[in-house]
């Protein structure tokens, strides 16, 4: 008698229990994300985003479907929550992953691009820390390698055209200083740095005129001509001219290397083959 109690009582609650709560789709959670995003109106201009609720259901996404493409949409709908609240490196980190998880999906373009933009918008002053500028730097220049038709290209070159003059600035201001102390050596190799680093940096010109005279301090004749020419070349602006003309007279007029000017390996390196000098 207990035993058929106990099966019709374990029958009647099979019968009524629950079934079990099915997950809505990959679409639906991810839909959900874009819903929340848009907000709700407050006021005429003004709308109320829930961000936390937002990611809350892009990583339902993630964790639930990992292998669904809205999955890959979450990851970068997370990142650009992030990347437009200012959480530049927690946006990055998302970026980061997605180009290295997912090398071949069309929106790779996209999060190099951003990743960029996280380093550039947190870019300091020329005589601060550039590390936030050299990334910015690699992340524009792995996109224009990459993607070079990406319709981001014209944004990037022009970034890290600023990314670049930036980093110059930084190896110039070093050389200036050592130029003002007439340690030569010094200036000449941090010119020369700056010039190989970043040939089509802004301020090339000026570059080059320091380079030369800092060249022709040392005696090194025929680089320090080569160096001033160049500058001249550039077009630079009529005080560096004036510059550059004022230090190739003084080299023309040098008993040893002037009025006509030698070949830089009779300079530098004399040798059989080179025209007798003067003594």
């Amino acid at each position: 008698m207990g035993i058929a109690v106990l099966t019709i009582a374990l029958l009647c609650a099979c019968a009524t229990a629950p079934p079990e709560e099915e997950l809505p789709s990959a679409e639906s959670y991810y839909q959900r994300g874009v819903k929340l995003l848009e907000g709700r109106r407050v006021f005429l201009f003004f709308s109320d985003v829930d961000y936390p609720k937002a990611i809350e259901s892009f990583q339902e996404v993630i964790d639930n479907y990992p292998y669904s493409e809205y999955s890959l949409l979450s990851e970068l709908a997370i990142a650009d929550i992030h990347f437009e609240r200012e959480e530049y490196d927690e946006a990055s980190s998302y970026y980061h992953d997605f180009v290295e998880l997912h090398p071949n999906h069309p929106k790779v373009a996209y999060a190099l691009y951003r990743n960029g933009l996280c380093s550039y918008n947190q870019m300091r002053a020329a005589d601060r820390d550039q590390a936030a500028t050299r990334e910015a730097a690699a992340q524009f220049r792995a996109l224009l390698e990459r993607f070079p038709d990406s319709e981001m290209t014209k944004d990037a070159q022009v970034r890290l055209g600023e990314c670049e003059n930036r980093l110059a600035l930084q190896g110039i201001e070093i050389g200036d200083f050592y130029f003002s102390q007439h340690d030569w050596h010094a200036a000449a190799r941090r010119y020369r740095v700056t010039l190989t680093q970043f040939p089509s940096h802004q301020d090339r010109a000026r570059t080059m005129v320091y380079l030369g005279v800092s060249l022709a301090r040392l005696h090194r004749y025929g680089e320090a001509e080569s160096a001033l020419r160049r500058a001249l070349e550039l077009g630079p602006d009529e005080e560096l001219r004036d510059s550059a003309e004022l230090e190739l007279d003084q080299l023309a007029n040098l008993p040893l290397y002037g009025p006509r000017v030698l070949p830089k390996s009779c300079v530098t390196d004399p040798n059989p083959s080179c025209p007798p000098q003067v003594q």
